[in-house]
Formats: structure tokens, sequence, C-alpha cells
């Protein structure tokens, strides 16, 4: 039987497929811009500040702008970022809504809380945990310990599901139970093994 109190999703990779090459097409399709210049900017530092909160898409609009040589809204630097996430994992946010049921479920990502409005309808994860509002991105031991304080439980209550090995290494240090999400069918045996729906 598990001792699972708290399941908290990553969202990138998981329950939101994402595809970089595909921002990139769309930031040089809209922009009129280099793709080179493109990954330049996202290889830069910008986009690690976003996820500490210290940036937002007013700061990409500039940058956008910058390298477009016009005016770039930050509604539509919004748009381009959003870009990335590809549709969501439908079957994934239904094991989501199903755990519901019996633990609290909960997302743990370093991406700003705008991210939100790529959500499917109706769908619930609370709490949602954002880097940008903790100020602090996974791996660090000081994100994990925001979560923990978050949820008020110990490490040893929750789970976590993230495709990146680093935070499942980095979750495992804290004892929490940690699965690297590869595909849905992997996970849903890891959560059955779990005694989870």
């Amino acid at each position: 039987m598990s001792r699972t109190s708290a399941v908290l999703f990553d969202l990138g990779g998981v329950l939101l497929p994402f595809d970089r090459q595909r921002r990139v097409a769309a930031i040089v399709s809209q922009l009129g811009v280099d793709a080179d210049d493109v990954r330049e900017l996202f290889d830069g530092p910008l986009p690690h500040r976003m996820d500490l909160g210290q940036a937002d898409e007013g700061d990409f609009a500039a940058a956008f702008a910058e390298m477009a040589g016009r005016p770039i809204t930050p509604a539509t630097a919004r748009a381009l970022l959003l870009s990335v996430f590809e549709p969501p994992n439908e079957e994934l946010w239904g094991i989501a809504a199903q755990l519901r049921r019996a633990v609290i479920v909960g997302g743990f990502s370093d991406n700003p809380a705008w991210v939100t409005s790529v959500f499917p309808d109706g769908a619930v994860l609370d709490p949602m945990i954002f880097s940008s509002e903790i100020g602090a991105v996974k791996p660090s031991d000081a994100a994990f310990a925001a979560a923990e304080a978050r949820l008020g439980l110990g490490g040893d209550a929750v789970l976590f599901i993230d495709d990146g090995p680093e935070n499942v290494a980095a979750a495992r240090r804290r004892d929490w139970d940690a699965i690297r999400f590869t595909d849905n069918a992997s996970l849903i045996a890891e959560l059955a093994a779990r005694g989870l729906p």
C-alpha cells in the first residue's frame, strides 16, 4: 500500500508535451528573424531568469523587438513562448483527475504561472508550485524544500513525476518517492505498483 499523501506532476514533458523546435519555427515565422538568433536567445540567461521570476513576457517582448527591429507586445511574446507546447497529454490529465480522489494532486514546474492557460478545460492541479513564484528551480534543494512547505508534508509523503533524471534524483535525495516519466503505460504500471489508480 502506498504511503503517498500527495502526487506532484511536472508540466513540460509530462502533462504538457513540448518541442523547442516548434517554438523556434513559430518565432521565425511570426517575427521574420533568423532561427540561430532565436536559439541563441533561449540558450542565454533570459529563460532562466524567467523561471526564477526575475523576468517576464515583457522582457521577452523587448528581446524579440530588438531581434525583429519592430515593437512586439507582451501578449505576442507570451503566445510565442507558449508555442513550445504541443496538445496536452489528455490520458495523463485523466489519471491525475483519478488520483485526486485518493490524494492531493498538484504540479511542480519550472515555468511562469501563465502556463496554466494551456491546461485542458477543467483541469485542476492544487497546489500548483511554479519556480517563478518560489524563486528556485529544480533540481535545487531550495525548490524541493519550498514544495514541501507549500504541501505542508515531509518528503516521505510525496510522489513526484518528472521527465528529467536530475530532478528525479534530487527528489529522491529529499526522501521523496519519484518516477521518471517516459510514457503513459510505464507510469500507469509504476502507479499500480504503489497501489494508486
